[in-house]
């Protein structure tokens, strides 16, 4: 007999976690997200570029696109340091933000199903069920689990011991609200996606809108440093209480030395640049990595988003690709036919779309940081995911 969807569970519930449970929960699957934050989720407000897949549900159940987004007519090409002009292309793009998103979905979907503060600790299955073990000593079964945890991966690191890979560089990224710099370093950045492109690293900028509907818009950026790795590195990461944390070390919890880094770096670059870097007001800084597997479908536990493939961010795609595994894999559960044949299928296409993106932003990531040629407009090097990869299939 062929298994049947019956009850999922979904572990994370960020943007690819909704997208599954909202998918699912319309096709008729039974399904429950568990997310280990204690409270709503933020990014921080840290913007995201608007692809397809990534708002694709939102416009299907009736969100003006036009409310979630801002939109822009160029990306600038320039020298962060004397601001000399490397060329700019027309280019159609809109912005949104973390924040904007996953509240958009998360208001779909509900709190009823939505469980806050359920740290998954362990898991294991057998034939017929899946057992989950959060860190406040509750456990739950499903007939199914999809991981979409991120990329530390609680799942991924119990399945398969397998962490992120350091990149070999980290990104500071930062907010500014209307005010917080000069009405003509505003206009610099503002209706465009600007790169700022250094010999050891760069920068991006671009606006996105305001904490909520109606609000101005703000100024996002993020600026890529090469940090080796060890001693440097774990200084850099190492908070207040001198712990040395893995992924993030947000802004309360930076240490002095590193903020004055920051500070200190920024005041050597082109005005606007310096100006966004050094007003900032809570800046914080994330290590960049990369994972891929070869296998998301793990009995009955599935692997989605960056809990599969964790990819670099230069192709503004990450959300996008985690948002297509899920509407996808919830399209094969509601299709009604023998489901493991169709969990083959999306996961042949979703690795093979996901490993060509890894390699794409690798690319990227190899030019950008280390003063390579990056020519304005690239096709190569387009935002989104990779073209030609072919149609999953049910």
């Amino acid at each position: 007999m062929s298994p049947t969807s019956g009850r999922v569970a979904i572990v994370g519930g960020s943007i690819a976690g909704l997208t599954a449970a909202l998918s699912l929960r319309d096709a008729g699957v039974e399904v429950d997200v568990y997310e280990r934050s204690p409270q709503p989720l933020s990014g921080y407000g840290t913007g995201i570029v608007v692809q397809p897949e990534l708002v694709r549900y939102l416009v299907e159940h009736g969100i003006d696109l036009s409310s979630l987004s801002v939109n822009s007519t160029a990306m600038a090409y320039v020298d962060a340091l004397t601001g000399n002009t490397f060329g700019s292309i027309p280019a159609e793009w809109r912005f949104t933000s973390y924040n904007t998103i996953y509240g958009a979905l998360l208001k779909l979907f509900g709190l009823e199903r939505y469980h806050n503060g359920k740290c998954l600790v362990g898991i294991d299955q057998d034939a017929d069920i899946v057992r989950m073990r959060f860190s406040d000593g509750t456990s739950s079964e499903a007939d199914w689990v999809i991981a979409a945890d991120g990329s530390s991966s609680v799942v991924r690191k119990r399945l398969l011991g397998l962490e992120p890979r350091y990149a070999g560089y980290v990104t500071w990224r930062g907010l500014l609200q209307t005010g917080e710099v000069a009405d003509d370093v505003w206009d610099y950045f503002d209706g465009k996606f600007t790169y700022g492109l250094l010999e050891d690293g760069h920068l991006i900028a671009y606006p996105i809108p305001g904490r909520d509907e109606g609000e101005p818009r703000r100024l996002n950026f993020q600026w890529y440093w090469n940090v080796t790795e060890g001693p440097e590195l774990d200084e850099l990461m190492t908070d207040t209480r001198g712990t040395r944390l893995a992924t993030s070390v947000h802004n309360k919890a930076l240490n002095p030395y590193s903020l004055d880094q920051l500070h200190t770096r920024g005041e050597k670059l082109f005005g606007p640049f310096r100006d966004l870097v050094v007003n900032a007001p809570s800046p914080f800084v994330t290590v960049v990595a990369d994972a891929t597997v070869d296998q998301m479908v793990h009995g009955r536990v599935i692997l989605i988003g960056d809990a599969a493939v964790t990819p670099r961010p230069h192709a503004a795609a990450g959300g996008a690709k985690a948002c297509d595994d899920a509407r996808t894999l919830a399209e094969v559960f509601g299709h009604g036919g023998d489901l493991r044949t169709g969990l083959q299928r999306w996961e042949s296409r979703q690795l093979q779309q996901g490993h060509a993106y890894v390699q794409k932003v690798q690319e990227m990531g190899a030019r950008l940081q280390h003063g390579g040629n990056f020519e304005p407009g690239d096709p190569a090097f387009r935002f989104g995911l990779p073209s030609g990869v072919p149609s999953a299939g049910l």
